[in-house]
């Protein structure tokens, strides 16, 4: 609106000037260049304003005449860049369809009709790659290091290849070098997380999640998990180089992130113990308890209380128990405090549960032991063989002790870190559980002789089978009666089978 407003004002403008001047009545004389004129101001405005117009469109002409080859060049870099990126994008289709050899021929298109070497490198680089020149892959990806928009790229592409020729060294600068370029990349944190486990480089780790908590790759929970395993891994090694100061330190810092970690929990309760605080031992282990119930927990207990008397100690197991008594190691610490004192039917009481549930060989040692104090050794060796030969307890620690291999804290770490756990769960069950009947039949009350007056108690033994004698019209006598003694001898022989066999299953 404004230009159509602007060129009507400047029409009408033209208009009056030239009206204007036509409505005068004189001459205007004048000598040019020796050439004299006199004539109207209308028609010397006219010519002025003819005059104007053709050397504004000869000038306009001129333009475009010289600006003529830099427009062809341009149509043709154009149509150039047009090949080019169609190229380009029929390269990478080649590359994810993994035709290496259209691959490598749209590429080398591609190279020719771009100017921009960077959009060309990655896909000579994957077409290299996928042909199996790892050189030309390699100087690819170097060559993308040059330019800040392929930078990232270039460095993912070299990380991959030194981790495919197993060049850890040069695999973890690439990926800190990833890293530190762009920190919320997950596949750079994950790359320098993996290979600082590998070399057991704890504390660079540490600062690479802190990192990637800062910058929202790591949940808060994952990143204090991980910080925590890797505070307790430190914390251990720590320890067994004589730095004891540092290692509770560093314990202690584990157990603020993460209570219910036992590894942090048992090192400190140990440390703190050996200073002479068993105080501190005693909460620390029952801070973790009833976070996360843990064998090794309730062994570090043990050891702590060892020299308290019986009464004492099993007061303080049922304290722990407390603690968490919905666990399974609540209802073993209680069933041990019962054989502490003797309990021996409120033992096998709290167990009878476990025994349905894939039991270890710590439920069986247990019931073995109440079922011994009840009723006997004799009736506890069913239980004992149970004990010996039941899997034991599949979990990190169960024996007390968290002793790792550089590869076994790294696994924890990772487990800890995504799965709040020390270990991947056993693939199957560890042990079938116990029938009711058979939990029942096994620790039944033993059987009590009758007195002379009395019935015996029923046993619940094999019947025996009575052979009856063959008997022959045609035979003596004597024969009939020796083949009836034979027949006793073997009954007798079955029923001692089968009272031993009774007297085993009570």
């Amino acid at each position: 609106m404004i230009r159509i407003l602007i060129f009507v004002l400047s029409a009408i403008l033209i208009v009056g000037a030239i009206s204007l001047f036509a409505s005068l009545d004189s001459h205007i004389t004048g000598e040019v260049f020796g050439w004299k004129f006199d004539a109207h101001p209308g028609w010397i405005i006219g010519g002025l304003f003819f005059l104007l117009f053709v050397v504004g469109y000869l000038t306009h002409f001129i333009k475009n005449l010289l600006a003529m080859p830099a427009k062809i060049r341009a149509s043709e870099r154009e149509a150039r860049r047009t090949r080019g990126v169609a190229a380009l994008t029929r390269g990478l289709e080649a590359v994810a369809a993994g035709d290496a050899p259209g691959a490598v021929h749209h590429a080398k298109i591609a190279r020719n009709h771009l100017d921009d070497v960077a959009l060309t490198r990655l896909l000579t680089a994957q077409a290299a790659q996928i042909s199996g020149d790892e050189t030309t892959a390699r100087d690819s990806f170097s060559g993308m290091l040059e330019a800040p928009e392929t930078e990232f790229l270039g460095l993912k592409g070299l990380f991959l290849q030194a981790m495919k020729a197993g060049d850890q060294k040069a695999a973890q600068g690439f990926a800190e070098r990833a890293f530190r370029l762009r920190p919320n990349a997950r596949w750079a944190f994950d790359s320098v997380f993996d290979l600082g486990l590998d070399r057991g480089a704890w504390r660079e780790t540490r600062e690479a999640v802190a990192q990637a908590r800062r910058n929202n790759v790591l949940p808060a929970e994952n990143a204090d998990r991980a910080t925590a395993a890797l505070l307790t891994a430190d914390a251990y090694a720590a320890s067994l180089s004589g730095d004891q100061k540092n290692a509770l330190e560093e314990a202690k810092a584990a157990l603020k992130l993460a209570p219910g970690f036992t590894p942090a929990a048992l090192l400190a309760a140990r440390l703190f113990a050996e200073n002479g605080k068993p105080g501190k031992a005693a909460k620390t282990i029952e801070a973790a308890f009833s976070v996360a119930p843990h064998p090794a927990l309730i062994k570090a207990y043990d050891v702590l209380y060892a020299d308290e008397a019986v009464e004492k100690r099993a007061d303080l197991l049922r304290k722990l128990s407390d603690k968490n008594s919905a666990s399974r190691e609540a209802i073993l610490l209680k069933a041990r405090a019962d054989n502490l004192t003797g309990d021996w039917a409120g033992a096998i009481s709290a167990l009878e549960p476990l025994l349905a549930q894939a039991p270890t060989a710590a439920e069986f040692s247990l019931i073995a032991d109440a079922v011994a104090g009840r009723e006997g050794v004799d009736a506890a060796r069913v239980w004992l063989e149970r004990a010996a030969n039941a899997p034991r307890d599949p979990r990190p620690g169960a024996d007390g002790e968290f002793h790792f291999t550089r590869e076994g804290w790294a696994q924890m770490v990772r487990e800890y870190m995504q799965h709040q756990r020390l270990a991947p769960p056993p693939l199957e069950e560890i042990s079938l559980g116990m029938s009711a009947d058979e939990i029942k039949l096994l620790i039944a009350p033993p059987i009590v002789d009758a007195g002379p007056d009395e019935e015996p108690a029923p046993v619940d033994a094999p019947s025996i089978p009575q052979v009856e004698p063959a008997t022959n019209p045609g035979d003596d006598a004597p024969v009939a009666a020796a083949e009836d003694d034979d027949d006793h001898i073997h009954n007798d022989e079955e029923a001692e089978r089968a009272a031993a066999a009774a007297r085993i299953v009570s």
